[in-house]
Protein backbone atom coordinates (compact mmCIF):
# COMPACT_ATOMS: atom_id res chain seq x y z
CA UNK A 1 0.00 0.00 0.00
CA UNK A 2 1.38 3.40 -0.98
CA UNK A 3 2.06 6.02 1.65
CA UNK A 4 -0.77 8.54 1.98
CA UNK A 5 -0.10 12.10 0.85
CA UNK A 6 1.17 14.51 3.53
CA UNK A 7 -1.41 15.49 6.16
CA UNK A 8 -1.57 19.10 4.92
CA UNK A 9 -2.46 17.84 1.44
CA UNK A 10 -5.20 15.60 2.84
CA UNK A 11 -6.63 18.44 4.96
CA UNK A 12 -6.67 20.68 1.91
CA UNK A 13 -8.38 17.97 -0.15
CA UNK A 14 -11.05 17.50 2.55
CA UNK A 15 -11.75 21.25 2.81
CA UNK A 16 -11.81 21.48 -0.99
CA UNK A 17 -14.31 18.62 -1.18
CA UNK A 18 -16.57 20.39 1.33
CA UNK A 19 -16.22 23.64 -0.64
CA UNK A 20 -17.26 21.79 -3.79
CA UNK A 21 -20.38 20.43 -2.06
CA UNK A 22 -21.36 23.89 -0.78
CA UNK A 23 -20.64 25.55 -4.14
CA UNK A 24 -22.66 22.92 -5.99
CA UNK A 25 -25.57 23.16 -3.54
CA UNK A 26 -25.55 26.96 -3.77
CA UNK A 27 -25.57 26.77 -7.58
CA UNK A 28 -28.58 24.43 -7.54
CA UNK A 29 -30.41 26.65 -5.03
CA UNK A 30 -29.60 29.79 -7.02
CA UNK A 31 -30.93 28.21 -10.21
CA UNK A 32 -34.06 27.02 -8.41
CA UNK A 33 -34.72 30.53 -7.03
CA UNK A 34 -33.83 32.42 -10.22
CA UNK A 35 -30.68 34.06 -8.88
CA UNK A 36 -26.94 33.69 -9.37
CA UNK A 37 -24.80 32.10 -6.64
CA UNK A 38 -23.37 35.56 -5.81
CA UNK A 39 -26.86 37.03 -5.53
CA UNK A 40 -27.82 34.17 -3.23
CA UNK A 41 -24.75 34.82 -1.06
CA UNK A 42 -25.76 38.47 -0.76
CA UNK A 43 -29.25 37.44 0.36
CA UNK A 44 -27.75 35.00 2.90
CA UNK A 45 -25.40 37.71 4.18
CA UNK A 46 -28.20 40.26 4.65
CA UNK A 47 -30.56 37.79 6.36
CA UNK A 48 -31.97 38.53 9.78
CA UNK A 49 -32.09 42.29 9.41
CA UNK A 50 -28.39 42.74 8.72
CA UNK A 51 -27.38 45.82 6.71
CA UNK A 52 -24.36 46.40 4.47
CA UNK A 53 -23.00 48.85 1.96
CA UNK A 54 -21.96 47.81 -1.54
CA UNK A 55 -18.29 48.24 -0.63
CA UNK A 56 -18.73 46.00 2.42
CA UNK A 57 -20.22 43.27 0.24
CA UNK A 58 -17.43 43.61 -2.33
CA UNK A 59 -14.84 43.10 0.41
CA UNK A 60 -16.84 40.28 2.03
CA UNK A 61 -17.03 38.26 -1.18
CA UNK A 62 -13.67 39.39 -2.63
CA UNK A 63 -15.18 40.71 -5.87
CA UNK A 64 -15.05 44.09 -7.60
CA UNK A 65 -17.56 46.76 -6.60
CA UNK A 66 -19.14 46.87 -10.09
CA UNK A 67 -19.81 43.12 -9.88
CA UNK A 68 -21.56 43.54 -6.53
CA UNK A 69 -23.43 46.61 -7.79
CA UNK A 70 -24.80 44.61 -10.74
CA UNK A 71 -25.82 41.72 -8.48
CA UNK A 72 -27.50 44.10 -6.02
CA UNK A 73 -29.35 45.93 -8.81
CA UNK A 74 -30.73 42.60 -10.03
CA UNK A 75 -31.82 41.69 -6.49
CA UNK A 76 -33.51 45.10 -6.14
CA UNK A 77 -35.30 44.57 -9.47
CA UNK A 78 -36.48 41.13 -8.30
CA UNK A 79 -37.80 42.61 -5.05
CA UNK A 80 -35.39 40.78 -2.70
CA UNK A 81 -33.21 43.74 -1.64
CA UNK A 82 -33.91 47.40 -1.01
CA UNK A 83 -31.65 50.40 -0.68
CA UNK A 84 -32.08 52.47 2.49
CA UNK A 85 -30.52 55.61 3.89
CA UNK A 86 -27.88 54.72 6.47
CA UNK A 87 -29.17 56.01 9.84
CA UNK A 88 -25.57 56.63 10.93
CA UNK A 89 -24.70 58.65 7.81
CA UNK A 90 -27.61 60.20 5.88
CA UNK A 91 -25.40 60.56 2.78
CA UNK A 92 -24.75 56.82 2.57
CA UNK A 93 -26.94 53.98 1.38
CA UNK A 94 -27.19 50.59 3.04
CA UNK A 95 -28.76 47.46 1.66
CA UNK A 96 -31.30 45.29 3.43
CA UNK A 97 -33.65 42.49 2.57
CA UNK A 98 -37.30 43.04 1.78
CA UNK A 99 -39.85 40.61 3.27
CA UNK A 100 -39.53 38.58 0.04
CA UNK A 101 -35.75 38.57 0.52
CA UNK A 102 -36.12 37.34 4.11
CA UNK A 103 -38.41 34.56 2.84
CA UNK A 104 -35.80 33.59 0.25
CA UNK A 105 -33.06 33.58 2.91
CA UNK A 106 -35.17 31.34 5.16
CA UNK A 107 -35.88 28.96 2.28
CA UNK A 108 -32.19 28.76 1.41
CA UNK A 109 -31.25 28.08 5.04
CA UNK A 110 -33.81 25.27 5.16
CA UNK A 111 -32.63 23.82 1.85
CA UNK A 112 -29.01 23.85 3.05
CA UNK A 113 -30.14 21.75 6.03
CA UNK A 114 -28.71 18.41 4.88
CA UNK A 115 -25.31 19.98 4.22
CA UNK A 116 -25.37 21.82 7.58
CA UNK A 117 -26.33 18.62 9.42
CA UNK A 118 -23.52 16.53 7.89
CA UNK A 119 -21.58 16.60 11.19
CA UNK A 120 -24.61 16.10 13.46
CA UNK A 121 -23.61 12.53 14.38
CA UNK A 122 -20.10 13.55 15.42
CA UNK A 123 -19.46 14.23 19.12
CA UNK A 124 -19.69 17.87 20.17
CA UNK A 125 -16.09 17.99 21.39
CA UNK A 126 -14.82 16.76 18.02
CA UNK A 127 -16.94 19.33 16.16
CA UNK A 128 -15.64 22.07 18.48
CA UNK A 129 -12.05 21.00 17.82
CA UNK A 130 -12.71 21.00 14.07
CA UNK A 131 -14.17 24.52 14.32
CA UNK A 132 -11.12 25.71 16.26
CA UNK A 133 -8.71 24.17 13.74
CA UNK A 134 -10.57 25.71 10.78
CA UNK A 135 -10.67 29.14 12.45
CA UNK A 136 -6.93 28.95 13.17
CA UNK A 137 -6.33 28.17 9.51
CA UNK A 138 -8.53 31.12 8.50
CA UNK A 139 -6.66 33.36 10.94
CA UNK A 140 -3.34 32.38 9.37
CA UNK A 141 -4.76 33.20 5.92
CA UNK A 142 -5.85 36.59 7.28
CA UNK A 143 -2.33 37.15 8.63
CA UNK A 144 -0.91 36.25 5.20
CA UNK A 145 -3.25 38.74 3.52
CA UNK A 146 -5.06 36.02 1.57
CA UNK A 147 -8.39 36.57 3.35
CA UNK A 148 -9.27 40.23 3.76
CA UNK A 149 -12.53 40.07 5.69
CA UNK A 150 -12.95 37.90 8.76
CA UNK A 151 -15.05 38.41 11.86
CA UNK A 152 -14.11 35.32 13.83
CA UNK A 153 -12.93 35.27 17.42
CA UNK A 154 -9.36 34.27 16.64
CA UNK A 155 -8.74 37.40 14.53
CA UNK A 156 -10.38 39.75 17.05
CA UNK A 157 -8.60 42.21 19.32
CA UNK A 158 -11.09 41.25 22.06
CA UNK A 159 -9.88 37.62 21.99
CA UNK A 160 -7.24 36.53 24.47
CA UNK A 161 -5.80 33.15 23.42
CA UNK A 162 -5.90 30.31 25.92
CA UNK A 163 -2.90 28.38 27.15
CA UNK A 164 -2.70 24.66 27.78
CA UNK A 165 -6.11 23.47 28.95
CA UNK A 166 -7.31 27.01 29.67
CA UNK A 167 -9.71 28.21 26.95
CA UNK A 168 -9.45 31.57 25.25
CA UNK A 169 -11.26 34.55 26.73
CA UNK A 170 -13.43 37.28 25.22
CA UNK A 171 -12.38 40.56 26.81
CA UNK A 172 -15.48 42.35 25.48
CA UNK A 173 -17.95 39.85 26.98
CA UNK A 174 -15.59 39.03 29.86
CA UNK A 175 -16.15 35.31 29.57
CA UNK A 176 -14.22 32.18 28.63
CA UNK A 177 -14.38 31.07 25.02
CA UNK A 178 -13.90 27.33 24.75
CA UNK A 179 -13.71 26.03 21.17
CA UNK A 180 -17.46 25.24 21.06
CA UNK A 181 -18.28 28.91 21.76
CA UNK A 182 -16.02 30.47 19.12
CA UNK A 183 -17.86 32.70 16.69
CA UNK A 184 -17.33 32.69 12.94
CA UNK A 185 -19.16 35.96 12.29
CA UNK A 186 -19.24 38.26 15.33
CA UNK A 187 -20.94 41.66 15.01
CA UNK A 188 -18.59 43.09 17.68
CA UNK A 189 -15.40 41.95 15.91
CA UNK A 190 -12.47 44.36 16.09
CA UNK A 191 -9.53 43.39 13.87
CA UNK A 192 -6.35 42.68 15.79
CA UNK A 193 -2.91 43.79 14.77
CA UNK A 194 -0.85 40.82 15.98
CA UNK A 195 -0.68 37.43 14.23
CA UNK A 196 -2.37 34.36 15.67
CA UNK A 197 0.15 32.17 17.54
Amino acid sequence: MAEPPPLDDRLFAAVDRLATVVRSARQRLATRHGTSPLQLQIVEHLAGGRRARVGDLAAEFAVASPTISDAVSTLVDKGFVERRTDPADKRAVVLGLTPAGEELAAAVTAEFGPVRRATAGIAGAERATALHVLLRGIAHLVDAGIIRVDRSCLTCAHHEPGAGLRPGHCLLLDRPLPPADLRVDCPDHLSRTTPVP
